[in-house]
Parts: C-alpha cells; structure tokens; sequence
C-alpha cells in the first residue's frame, strides 16, 4: 500500500514547488500583473496546464506509450499554424493482449497492422485527441501511404467513420466524413442506418444527402462555379460532391 501512495506525494510536492517558482517568477519579472490574489490565480491556472500534460510513468501498462495529439476541440482556422495548436497528452496501447492473440491465431501481419490502426485512432478521439496519418506511421514504424491505405480501405468495407484528424477536422486529403455517408447512401442505406454507422446525427446526414442531390440535379446543366453561386457553397465542395458523382458513373 505504502507503495501506491508515493505518486500522489511526490506529484503534490512537485506542484507545489511548480506554483512556489511561478509567483517567485511573477513577483521579479512579471510585476505587471499586479495584486496577490490576481498572481495567485494566474498561478494556479499556469499550474493545472502543466499538470494536464504530465502524466506519471508508473501508470502506464505494458506496451503503451505517451504521445500527444492535437484537440480535437481545436479546429484549424486560417493563421493557426501547426506550431499554435493546442496538443493535449494521450496514452497509447502499441501492444495489446488482442494483438498477441491476434499473431497466436495466425492473423496476417497486414490483420493486425489494421487492428492496431483502428484501436489508436480510437484511443486518440476517446481521450479528446486527435492523430493525424503521419503520427500513427511514426508511431507504428510504417510509411505514411500504408497508414492511409490501410485507413481508408477500412473505412470503405466497413462504412465505419475513422477519428482522424483529417476527417474530424476537414483538413489534407482524408477521405471526408460526408464521402463515405454520401457511398452509404448511393448504396441504398436509409438515413437511420447511416447515421448510427458513421456516429453522426440524422440532421447531419440529410443535410449532406440533400446536398448531394442538389449538386447531382444541377451538375447536368451547370460548371462547378455557376453551382456553388446557387447553392451558397464554396466551390471546393460543390467539386467535391461533382467526384463521388463521377465515382459512381
């Protein structure tokens, strides 16, 4: 038991020197920030951010890793570079008991490769992270084309949206979150069964068939930029919508 309690002690003693050196810090070159009970909160607040990204070691289980990935509340917005976006740390299972299993039963390396891929991407999204495709190629020592490949093909057979950060956040060249519920409806999948599939509401996923079919009418008659003006939307979407058209033809 005396064992267990030396985290929480060794983490209290840390904190506390952490504030001591922030209001000493304050106090001699930072006296701008006047009054004690405003230096004492700034320091209180400065503290809880470090103590959000350090996570203790000992707590880690076999085969995990600590990594950080970007907020998936921090979406990308023009100037925000990546050197200004908030990262969060998460913990990571590189091995797990299923992958072991997995090699026992005879599972190709490209079977677990996908399984590992699916489960950290998961992991990622559950702790208010997100990686993107060349995280999980660092972090699974594979190229980034493996990782998208494998991604993607999942995606497809499954219909099952993936967190990634290109999709959640719209970003790069990910297979977006309206393509694969757009494939699922030309499949003849109705709405409920859709949005139960790709973790999205129903609104959402007539909003973006009802879309579609706009674009689908009107791409008959009319260039990209004459839709978009129609419509109100910007042209990279309607371009977007006019390929799954002609994926399907």
């Amino acid at each position: 038991m005396e064992k267990m309690k030396v985290p929480s002690m060794i983490e209290t003693k840390v904190t506390s020197s952490l504030k001591g050196s922030v209001l000493d810090l304050i106090q001699n070159d930072y006296q701008f920030i006047a009054g004690d009970k405003i230096q004492e909160m700034f320091a209180n607040d400065l503290v809880e951010v470090v103590r959000k990204s350090y996570r203790e070691p000992w707590k880690l289980e076999v085969g995990q890793i600590l990594w950080y990935g970007a907020k998936a509340s921090e979406k990308p917005n023009y100037g925000k570079n990546s050197k200004k976006t908030p990262l969060t740390p998460i913990v990571l299972t590189l091995i797990s008991k299923d992958d072991l299993e997995m090699k026992k039963e005879g599972y190709s390396d490209r079977e677990i490769m996908e399984t590992k891929v699916v489960r950290i991407f998961k992991e990622a999204y559950e702790q208010e992270a997100l990686l993107t495709h060349s995280d999980m190629a660092y972090l699974l020592n594979v190229s980034t084309g493996t990782v998208s490949k494998q991604a993607k093909e999942y995606m497809q057979r499954t219909g099952e949206i993936l967190p990634t950060r290109g999709i959640i956040h719209d970003i790069g060249r990910a297979v977006t979150h309206k393509r694969i519920i757009l494939n699922l409806y030309i499949k003849g999948y109705q709405t409920p069964d859709i949005a139960r599939m790709t973790n999205h509401t129903q609104e959402a996923c007539d909003r973006y068939i009802k879309a579609y079919k706009k674009v689908e009418k009107l791409s008959k008659k009319m260039k990209s930029e004459e839709i978009a003006q129609i419509l109100g939307m910007g042209k990279s979407l309607v371009e977007e919508y006019i390929r799954i058209l002609n994926e399907e033809e």
